[in-house]
């Protein structure tokens, strides 16, 4: 018997979700709306994306301005990832719920080419940083393999437009 066997499926239809949510992730990102608001995206310096997906792509009143059409069940959602990779922001959609014990989601994640990038070889995987903590971080071009695991949202204030020195520990700019 094999843990296939136990879990209901096989690995055939899992890798056959999987494949059409990704098709169907596909089909969003490359439809010509949301193209042009990542086109958008990428044309800003590196430290002005992260305000930029808050105040586009978490927005879905501006969305439907520049007429992105999120599809049902597809989530745009800023993201984080252990190994500290700048990832501005994801497109996710799970699969059904009968293939969780193996898989939630697939996702498409869109990265700041952020200049120091490199993952430290003895912290390659770490706690995720909290999202608002690594968009300011990005945002105020502060390195993301130095900020301590133990910087929580608390040091964020409730405003998420302002720049926070996370390694200082002040507000740099309103």
């Amino acid at each position: 018997m094999s843990i296939y066997d136990r879990l209901g499926f096989t690995p055939n239809e899992i890798h056959a979700a999987a494949r059409r949510t990704y098709d169907e992730l596909i089909d969003f990102v490359t439809t010509p709306a949301f193209r042009a608001v990542a086109e958008e995206l990428e044309s800003l310096p590196e430290a002005d994306r992260p305000d930029c997906v808050w105040n586009v792509l978490m927005d879905e009143v501006e969305l439907t301005r520049r007429g992105v059409e999120v599809p049902n069940g597809v989530l745009v959602q800023r993201s984080t990832f252990g190994d500290r990779r700048p990832t501005l922001f994801c497109v996710k959609k799970y699969l059904p719920e009968r293939f969780h014990a193996v898989i939630q989601n697939v996702n498409i994640t869109f990265d700041n080419p952020h200049r120091e990038h490199i993952p430290d070889d003895e912290k390659a995987w770490r706690e995720p940083l909290p999202v608002e903590i690594q968009a300011l971080a990005m945002g105020a071009e502060e390195k993301l393999q130095s900020i301590s695991e133990s910087v929580g949202v608390s040091t964020v204030d409730s405003n998420p437009y302002e720049k926070v020195d996370l390694i200082r520990g002040k507000v740099i700019e309103a």
